[in-house]
């Protein structure tokens, strides 16, 4: 098998016309070299240069193999830069997806701390509702997917890193009997109130683990996407509003309590998703890197 130091040795000699430069090039002894040389005109099987003539001259075999040696060992310098760009991730592109509230309360400051070590690498933003990311993440759409995030039988084809705990809060107006009281609400007084709710199909889903432990679903009044509509709709007395404790982080509830639900279903844990048999990109690895070492957004619990 031919090998890259007889042909870096080969360039060397006929750069510099002969065994003692080439030897002093390229830190080698002069035995050394001269088994490269012969090493490698065993491999073809002829002979490359004309040691009995000073300066070493190439033998008709030797010009016919010297542009190829030379090709080949620029491809070797190329591939080198392109592993090195990879390692060092100079450059590059990844696609995230979030929801909503995450997109406003976590993604910016990830994307801080992202830029600020890979300042090359592009990521590309898709804000989409919970289960609209994991079809798009499931299709190639996106490469990673951060979601609220049970595994159920359409996530048997994907990888997942868990990343923090947050829980649901029920928020209402001031003038509104709830605000008579602090501390958590139990469950059962949901039973009888308009509720609006934040998610289609996440916590408006009959199926979700607060109604079922409430033994069906209450009175939906209204059902939106985004934290502030709910928000507003509760400012103008229309229902009560249930969403997570994110999505009011990020929203103007001023003139309005909150309240968190006295339950153990009363949480939702977020993981970041990708396909788990397809190669992620270098750029993907880091930014999920990032978000594993990086920081959880202010008042969730961090999820290992």
């Amino acid at each position: 098998m031919l090998e890259l130091q007889w042909v870096t040795t080969f360039l060397a000699i006929t750069d510099h016309k002969g065994f003692g430069r080439a030897a002093d090039l390229l830190g080698y002894s002069q035995p050394t070299v001269s088994n490269h040389i012969a090493a490698l005109e065993r491999e073809l099987g002829t002979n490359l240069l004309h040691r009995d003539r000073r300066p070493v001259e190439l033998t008709q075999a030797g010009a016919a193999f010297l542009p190829h040696a030379l090709a080949l060992v620029r491809e070797i310098e190329a591939a080198k830069g392109s592993v090195a760009e990879v390692l060092g991730l100079r450059k590059g592109t990844v696609s995230l997806g979030a929801y909503p509230s995450a997109m406003a309360a976590y993604v910016p400051g990830l994307l801080s701390s992202f830029r600020v070590r890979y300042p090359g690498i592009a990521v590309r933003l898709f804000e989409m509702r919970a289960n609209d990311l994991a079809r798009a993440v499931s299709s190639g759409e996106i490469e990673l997917a951060l979601r609220p995030s049970k595994r159920h039988e359409s996530q048997d084809a994907l990888s997942g890193l868990p990343l923090w705990r947050e829980r649901y809060k029920v928020v209402f107006h001031l003038t509104h009997p709830l605000a008579e009281n602090d501390g958590p609400l139990a469950l059962e007084e949901l039973k009888d109130l308009n509720l609006i709710l934040t998610g289609h199909g996440e916590l408006a889903s009959p199926g979700h683990p607060i109604w079922r432990q409430l033994g069906g679903r209450p009175r939906l009044a209204y059902e939106v996407t985004q934290p502030q509509s709910l928000v507003e709709l509760v400012r103008h007395g229309l229902g009560v509003g249930v969403t997570n404790e994110l999505s009011l982080s990020v929203s103007a509830t001023d003139g309005l309590g909150t309240r968190y639900l006295d339950t153990d279903a009363g949480v939702r844990d977020i993981w970041v998703w990708w396909v788990d048999d397809r190669a992620r990109s270098p750029a993907a690895t880091a930014l999920l890197t990032c978000m594993r070492d990086g920081a959880r957004p202010p008042g969730t619990t961090r999820l290992e």
